[in-house]
């Protein structure tokens, strides 16, 4: 477990990071519960956990033993990078975006203390994420505040199946 020290003046949380291949079993279903739970990615809990332990790196904040908070960067599918192009006319090729950052998601009782952006921030301040990302988001303030916060340009939208306008921004590497 590392913990940030930037971060610690903020949230009283341990901090740990890894890959989502270095999760355990419980872990793994837990983080999947949380972002299940928050609703911003469509799947069962089992379909998330999958994707979750493709996952290059996941953040997790942990407030008494249990996970407050969760961010990731993730290599997305080409046919998800493919759809992205059809729906908002935008290239994101893996060269020049080879990350996504996803999977933000806070517990509910850890809501209101900026634990999303602090885990974006880590994130985005590590050597991976120099290389080029990209985000989807549907929140009205990740759109306007947190992600151009941390470099994000807001590249177009489109409508998803549920008719919820979801937002693509990228930061240049």
């Amino acid at each position: 477990m590392q913990t940030f020290p930037h971060l610690a003046s903020h949230v009283q949380a341990a901090m740990q990071h890894g890959s989502g291949a270095e999760l355990s079993d419980g872990e793994a279903a837990e983080v999947a519960e949380l972002i299940h739970s928050c609703g911003a990615v469509k799947g069962t809990v089992e379909q998330i956990e999958n994707r979750v332990r493709r996952a290059h790196l996941l953040i997790i904040a942990r407030w008494a033993k249990e996970i407050a908070g969760v961010a990731a960067l993730k290599s997305p599918e080409t046919t998800y990078r493919k759809r992205l192009r059809e729906n908002v006319g935008v290239d994101v090729p893996e060269n020049e975006y080879p990350t996504e950052l996803g999977y933000v998601a806070v517990s509910e009782a850890n809501r209101g203390r900026r634990l999303s952006s602090l885990l974006m921030e880590e994130l985005m301040s590590l050597p991976i994420a120099g290389d080029g990302v990209f985000a989807t988001t549907k929140r009205e303030g990740y759109r306007t505040a947190a992600l151009p916060d941390l470099g994000f340009k807001c590249r177009g939208s489109y409508l998803n199946d549920e008719g919820e306008t979801v937002y693509l921004l990228t930061k240049a590497g």
